[in-house]
């Protein structure tokens, strides 16, 4: 793996991996790997989308956090088509297994990268709850269901 490739530095840019306290020969190591990791993902996002990182060019973490707030829509509506993407999988007839649980696997990194943080599991019961009501309505419906899966929230109140 390169030094260019953003994936070369994941603790880095998820914030996991933080500046080292008091030793000068580590913090400058962490800086230089931070450096990279920043250019790696400016390099990586297209010139229109730059507009967004004005100002935080030099920090991974804030780089990654801005993309996803521009990038990722949280929503309830969201979260439930990936859900229902996630249960049609189906193997493909000359797929393999480790292929199938590969795309298994990213179905779920997806649903997980869809839930706001905090997300706990009575909150997933109102939201299923909400979206099996928002499925059973008919088609005369479809503005009102449009409009309800735009919101940030869902709840019966």
């Amino acid at each position: 793996m390169s030094d260019s490739d953003p994936k070369f530095h994941p603790l880095l840019v998820s914030g996991a991996e933080k500046c080292p306290g008091t030793d000068t020969e580590a913090i400058e190591k962490w800086e230089l790997r931070a450096e990279k990791a920043a250019g790696a993902l400016y390099l990586n996002v297209t010139k229109e989308q730059r507009i967004h990182l004005d100002g935080i060019i030099d920090d991974p973490v804030k780089i990654w956090e801005k993309l996803a707030i521009v990038h990722v829509s949280k929503k309830p509506g969201t979260r439930f088509n990936a859900y229902d993407d996630f249960f049609s999988i189906r193997k493909k007839e000359d797929e393999s297994l480790q292929s199938l649980m590969t795309r298994i696997d990213e179905g779920m990194h997806q649903i997980q990268n869809l839930r706001p943080t905090g997300f706990s599991l009575s909150e997933l019961d109102d939201e299923l709850t909400c979206m099996a009501m928002i499925r059973a309505l008919p088609d005369q419906y479809a503005h009102f269901t449009s409009s309800l899966l735009l919101l940030g929230t869902l709840d019966k109140t």
